[in-house]
């Protein structure tokens, strides 16, 4: 009997360690990859991230960065954060895990625990030949973290610990006027126009700033900029860093494929990518299938079948597309088909609905044809004006002055193109001509507001 004791003990001991095993494996083992809800918008999605989460559960630290990529475009925040945990675990020294990791803990409104990550970011190495520090942006989450968090003081401190990273500048600059600080904020905002010359939020920001110092002619000044600001600052960075992981997987995978080719690639080959992308939506009605359709046909007019272009816009007219694009492209296939009166008619609805300058042209080759100059110089005038409004946001205020003093000329009665000319001679600083072509526009419309207020700017 004491014999056999030893040997009882031994496998109740082996039992219930076996049974404790069987209680902790769950907790021990790491779980398998997750894909989401199916993306029902995206035929491909579901292959391509069960490939993907395949390769992540018999990988190791890029096969699970692959995995949360993928699945952080798509804006799967949560699957994300769990492949990327993962991935950290691989490599734990890695920044851009523990940055997307960080990332995903933040767009999922954890704000104090991102930071920790944000924070151990700034104490991990950059990989070799990185040519875009993750720091910056980490040093900049964390201070957007704590203006959510409301610790504004721990948030301008954050804000200047990162000089010369314009979404940080900008911030801190907000804080300081905001704060009762402006003049210090007109310093910031004098480098952030420096380095960043048509950025919005900075015009936007530099009038509040020009208002709160009392000097409201330079504040009108700076509002005028925000009209030909070209570029907006990315406060949030997410644009950026999310973009490119948005065309990782699925259709906007071949769609980026294609927008990459559309310069070089010859017809049959985009034919071939448009064929695969066709393919891959199939009866499904989702918004690539029109745009999809809209390559197809852009595509068939290009090389001279608008009978296939026609075709292909019918289809999706069919299926209650009315984009204006489309619509151009069916004026242009209507044409090559020989069909000019109904092209014709197709341009004057686009005049009311999207005007641009190429159909306002069109038509005025059609007002030529029919005889009608005057019809034509007011169509060319129109073609003009919007052509000056493009240069204008451009940053090019002589370019565009030229298309709006030959708008005036071809259409002498076109308030709009005199106010355009005056505000033009304004930023040029002839403010006599200015003055001229203001007051033109408002013998013509006297009515017309702005032409009164920028009047009002060269007279104070």
């Amino acid at each position: 009997m004491k014999k056999l004791l030893p040997t009882v003990l031994a496998f109740v001991i082996a039992g219930e360690l076996i049974a404790l095993g069987c209680l902790l494996l769950p907790q021990l083992s790491p779980a398998p990859a997750v894909i989401p809800a199916t993306f029902r918008t995206d035929p491909l999605l579901t292959q391509e991230l069960g490939e993907l989460a395949e390769a992540a559960n018999t990988g190791g630290h890029s096969e699970w960065m692959a995995f949360g990529d993928a699945l952080l475009g798509q804006g799967a925040y949560r699957e994300a954060e769990a492949a990327y945990r993962r991935a950290v675990g691989f490599a734990p020294d890695d920044i851009e895990a523990r940055f997307a990791l960080a990332f995903c803990i933040d767009r999922t409104g954890r704000m104090e625990e991102s930071n920790e990550h944000y924070r151990a970011c700034l104490e991990l190495p950059e990989p070799p030949g990185v040519t875009q520090s993750k720091k910056p942006f980490a040093r900049y989450a964390i201070g957007r973290n704590l203006l959510r968090l409301e610790d504004e003081t721990a948030a301008e401190a954050a804000f200047r610990q990162n000089p010369g990273f314009p979404a940080a500048d900008y911030q801190l600059a907000r804080i300081l006027l905001f704060s009762g600080r402006p003049r210090e904020a007109e310093a910031i905002v004098q480098q952030g126009l420096e380095a960043m010359p048509l950025a919005l939020e900075w015009h936007r920001l530099h009038a509040r700033v020009l208002d709160a110092v009392d000097r409201p002619a330079e504040a009108a000044a700076a509002r005028e900029m925000e009209e030909r600001s070209a570029h907006l600052l990315e406060v949030n960075f997410n644009v950026d860093y999310i973009g490119p992981l948005t065309e990782k997987v699925g259709l906007n995978r071949l769609l980026a494929q294609y927008e990459a080719t559309r310069a070089t690639a010859d017809a049959v080959g985009r034919d071939r990518q448009l064929t695969a992308l066709e393919t891959a939506i199939g009866g499904r009605l989702i918004p690539e299938r029109f745009l999809v359709a809209r390559l197809r046909a852009e595509l068939a007019v290009e090389t001279d079948d608008p009978q296939l272009a026609l075709a292909t816009i019918a289809a999706a007219e069919k299926l209650g597309s009315r984009d204006p694009a489309l619509l151009e492209l069916k004026a242009d296939a209507l044409e090559q088909s020989g069909r000019l009166v109904e092209a014709t008619s197709l341009r004057e609805r686009l005049l009311l609905i999207r005007p641009t300058s190429k159909v306002c042209r069109q038509l005025a080759a059609a007002r030529a044809a029919a005889g009608d100059a005057t019809g034509q110089n007011r169509l060319l005038a129109r073609s003009e004006l919007l052509e000056g409004i493009a240069t204008y946001r451009r940053n090019d205020p002589a370019g565009a002055a030229g298309h709006f003093e030959q708008a005036t000329k071809l259409d002498p009665a076109n308030a709009v193109a005199w106010y355009h000319l005056g505000e033009m001679r304004f930023h040029l600083g002839s403010r006599s001509e200015a003055a001229a072509a203001l007051q033109r526009a408002l013998a013509i419309n006297p009515s017309f507001g702005r032409p009164q207020q920028l009047l009002k700017l060269i007279s104070d």
